[in-house]
């Protein structure tokens, strides 16, 4: 499949509509992920279906075993080999139900795949780094959600709403006791005496795919992570930040309202990181295509 040819598939056949009685859009019913495809791979494949499982168990939405997600993973594959850069999303909806919340007899999920550009400010904020407000907007608890990536987003059109009345690319957002938890799109980090912190996500919060890859590589090259609930005064006081997601990779912040961030050493070890790990994938694929 070709760039430019139709660019949404629902259970795997071209599509772009769904019905009225959907739980997807009545309720919020379902799980997303996002995955950045470069070159032609979808990156961290392996791991955004991983998650797309876990959010599927967690929601108890029946009838997607590991032989559908194998399918949807090579479907993925398929659409992505003539990509450069894009974005394609994955939407599981638990499928169309009877008026009313229960669940009862919605056997017939929805898996629908889209694919679309990459967002090009996101390589200017690559480059130049972000501005970060402070968003008014506090996010709920809820344990039971915490870490994956519903549906139910309404919370982050909010905040979302407020970054575009201002002057800011994105807002560190609190939860309802005041705790740091991410950015509208992103996780967020910050470094203090060579500690790296980062905010706890059991009680709100979407647990990022890129997330973990830095805790791994932070864990690697030996630095001490800290991960709890931590006030607003924590990260204001920071040396360094930055903040993560599939698509942007790593961010370094450049200020956080009227605080400034100039010292970017555990931002520059990341991105040798990155870059590697992105050299081998290249390199991989590149002696995939000369055997073929």
């Amino acid at each position: 499949m070709t760039q430019g040819s139709t660019t949404t598939w629902i259970n795997g056949r071209p599509c772009d509509q769904v019905a009225t009685s959907d739980r997807a859009l009545n309720y919020g019913d379902g799980i997303f992920t996002t995955i950045l495809v470069n070159q032609g791979q979808c990156q961290d494949l392996t791991a955004h279906i991983q998650r797309l499982q876990q959010g599927i168990k967690l929601l108890a939405i029946t009838n997607i075993d590991a032989d559908v997600l194998q399918a949807l993973a090579s479907q993925l594959v398929n659409i992505a080999v003539d990509q450069t850069t894009a974005v394609l999303k994955v939407l599981i909806s638990r499928g169309t139900g009877a008026r009313g919340y229960s669940s009862v007899g919605c056997d017939t999920p929805l898996i629908v795949v889209s694919l679309g550009q990459f967002p090009k400010h996101y390589l200017t904020l690559r480059q130049h780094g972000i501005a970060l407000g402070v968003s008014t907007i506090a996010l709920g608890l809820n344990p039971l959600l915490a870490g994956i990536k519903h549906l139910n987003r309404l919370e982050q059109v909010l905040v979302r709403q407020q970054i575009d009345s201002s002057d800011f690319d994105d807002a560190v957002v609190l939860d309802c006791q005041g705790y740091i938890v991410e950015t509208a799109i992103a996780n967020i980090f910050w470094v203090k005496d060579n500690i790296v912190y980062t905010p706890s996500l059991d009680l709100a919060g979407v647990n990022g795919i890129m997330r973990g890859k830095v805790l791994a590589w932070l864990s690697t090259a030996g630095y001490q992570v800290k991960s709890d609930r931590y006030r607003l005064g924590s990260i204001i006081s920071a040396e360094e930040v930055f903040i993560t997601n599939c698509l942007m990779t790593i961010v370094r912040v450049n200020s956080i309202e009227e605080v400034s961030f100039d010292a970017h050493q555990v931002f520059d070890v990341l991105m040798a990181k990155l870059n590697e790990t992105s050299l081998k994938q290249l390199k991989v694929t590149e002696s995939k295509s000369n055997n073929e």
